[in-house]
């Protein structure tokens, strides 16, 4: 386990919820089930490494991003949200309030067939990759419920699989797909060709987007988008205290994990602040909730 990941959770909240996560799996063997901040279960299940990480952090696995993100949609009406690496349905959980209809998208044949249990009519899932084509790919399906194909990831152990590929430009246009509040991209190594192969989408139904990517190619495709881009950073010695900062360039000294882009007719201000949580419990969630004011 990570020494900063650790910092960020609290050394204290790490050895009590590492402990009842042992607890709960030997007692439930396959899986156990977890309330999240939205009053919504999830399941944790043996095998999931993200799963671990959702109760570990307390639903903070992007460090209160997703918080900012879901308060920049408080003033649009309910639309559609768009999952892109929705692995064992997470996000999709934890948002259901926020959207009248929710579409994940994950190539794992384990994590779909998870994902076909959900208990939300207003989720369906697609066993397919999303990039900037349309194409076949050969899928390497590993046993933690991560699906790759190429060279992105080579470890030994997995299997392959024939899947395709979509863009959401064309998936959307076939399914006749309009009102698209939010996406969230989360596809390890291929965020930047799901927002290349999203252009018309974005252009036409201004979505805000929260992304796994910081680079400068990410500013580059919003330059002309008329989107601001704000996230929640940090510093590796004190991972446990982040920043609220409005982005205008890349900056390479800025440890950041999740990217949240917002339309300018949607953006909020807000003054510059500081977070500061400790060595023992960790990222100050209260302070961040009560900032950004989610509703559940």
């Amino acid at each position: 386990m990570d020494l900063i990941f650790i910092k960020q959770i609290g050394v204290f909240n790490f050895l009590l919820r590492g402990l009842i996560v042992k607890l709960r799996r030997k007692i439930k063997k396959n899986n156990f089930e977890y309330k999240t901040l939205s009053g919504k279960n999830y399941n944790i299940y043996t095998w999931d490494p993200s799963g671990a990480e959702v109760f570990l952090t307390q639903c903070f696995t992007d460090w209160g991003n997703e918080y900012l993100f879901l308060d920049s949609l408080k003033d649009r009406k309910k639309g559609i949200f768009l999952d892109i690496g929705c692995h064992s349905g997470y996000y999709s959980i934890l948002f259901d309030h926020y959207f009248h209809k929710i579409i994940g998208f994950e190539p794992s044949s384990k994590c779909i067939e998870i994902l076909s249990n959900l208990k939300s009519k207003k989720f369906h899932a697609y066993q397919l990759f999303v990039g900037d084509e349309d194409m076949e790919v050969k899928s390497k399906e590993y046993p933690n419920g991560y699906s790759f194909y190429g060279d992105t990831f080579t470890g030994k152990d997995f299997k392959i699989k024939n899947l395709s590929q979509i863009s959401l430009d064309n998936f959307c246009q076939k399914e006749n797909l309009k009102n698209i509040t939010a996406i969230k991209i989360d596809v390890d190594g291929i965020d930047l060709k799901v927002l290349y192969g999203a252009y018309n989408l974005i252009n036409s139904n201004r979505p805000s987007i929260m992304i796994e990517n910081y680079s400068k190619e990410l500013f580059q495709f919003f330059n002309d988008k008329k989107y601001s881009i704000f996230t929640l950073t940090s510093d590796k010695k004190k991972p446990y205290n982040l920043e609220l900062e409005e982005m205008s360039e890349h900056n390479p000294a800025k440890w950041v994990k999740m990217v949240c882009c917002i339309p300018n007719e949607y953006k909020k201000s807000y003054n510059r602040k500081i977070f500061k949580g400790n060595f023992f419990t960790g990222i100050n969630k209260k302070r961040i909730l009560k900032t950004f004011n989610v509703y559940f």
